[in-house]
């Protein structure tokens, strides 16, 4: 059964309520560790964690959410509020629905692979994302030991770092990187994202072994990997710092703030954007653009600005 859409009066007379109940010492407060389809787990504040229902009408909640519940007539357990995020990463589904993915987060880790091969266009979406909601980002190259020269596989190091993105490359084969990738965990909240086959679930698995973590291979056929991951799960690591583990997406349509122009994703495009004639100029072809200028001197990557052009579309 469809969801029935709320009017903007109704939305806001729901977050003056939870405003109101998020504010109030009366109801315990806790994290969500797990959410898969209508129930949801808590990690309470005091330290145990609880199953949880969720009351009508708050909307998505994701790991990383922070929450106020209250005990039921049943002696069960209910949210009544998501406390204020600090940042919520978001996609657009096969639906065109808005879906979370987790919040609260201070770091997204974009996980590509060797095999299949990296999507850059992908993975400017999800840069896209992260800088749109301020959240740092860390190009992962996972099975790095299937290839005979590491030296900037896939030309990725020339492209994003120049940029400021750190780039770790991975194998848990060989264990190559994955001392550097633990250390990058520690005190933060970090999201493990990316297509189905990337290996998320076996990075998962060499952070935690004690976890029952799924592990599928690779198609042959089409080197695809099957969703192994089909809930978002935050896990505490053992060295210091939460990972939440997302289920694998065939492609990540970015949720893009409307309040903040498409070029405030791409850094490069947006440095050289003041520079532009017109303050709203969109990097088309409009006269004295700067954007474009740089692409034709090579300041920006031409495979940057086709993604831009192709988001922008």
């Amino acid at each position: 059964m469809a969801k029935r859409r709320l009017s903007q009066r109704q939305k806001s007379r729901i977050q003056a309520a939870q405003h109101e109940v998020s504010e109030s010492d009366e109801h315990e407060h806790g994290t969500v560790v797990s959410h898969q389809g209508g129930q949801i787990l808590v990690e309470l504040n005091s330290g145990p964690s609880i199953g949880c229902k969720i009351k009508s009408n708050l909307g998505n909640i994701v790991c990383g959410d922070r929450v106020a519940i209250e005990t039921t007539a049943n002696q069960g357990y209910r949210v009544l509020a998501i406390l204020p995020r600090d940042n919520l990463l978001q996609r657009i589904d096969g639906f065109a629905q808005v879906r979370a993915v987790a919040a609260n987060i201070s770091q997204l880790f974009v996980c590509l692979s060797v095999s299949p091969e990296p999507n850059l266009f992908l993975l400017d979406q999800y840069l896209l994302s992260a800088e749109q909601q301020q959240v740092e980002a860390c190009i992962l190259l996972n099975k790095i030991d299937l290839l005979d020269d590491i030296n900037d596989p896939f030309g990725l190091a020339q492209i994003y770092q120049s940029l400021g993105y750190r780039i770790v490359c991975t194998s848990v084969k060989s264990g190559l990187g994955m001392d550097q990738f633990r250390s990058l965990l520690q005190g933060r909240i970090s999201v493990l994202s990316g297509v189905s086959g990337v290996g998320k679930s076996s990075l998962t698995k060499w952070l935690l072994p004690e976890e029952k973590i799924k592990i599928a291979k690779i198609s042959e056929i089409n080197e695809e990997g099957r969703h192994t991951t089909r809930a978002s799960h935050l896990y505490h690591l053992p060295t210091g710092g939460d990972l939440i583990d997302t289920p694998g997406v065939r492609g990540f349509n970015p949720f893009v703030d409307n309040e903040r122009p498409l070029a405030h994703g791409f850094r490069e495009i947006l440095e050289h954007s003041t520079s532009c004639k017109f303050h709203n100029c969109q990097h088309l072809n409009e006269p004295k653009c700067a954007v474009i200028e740089a692409v034709a001197t090579g300041k920006i990557a031409a495979s940057r600005f086709q993604n831009y052009l192709k988001m922008l579309n």
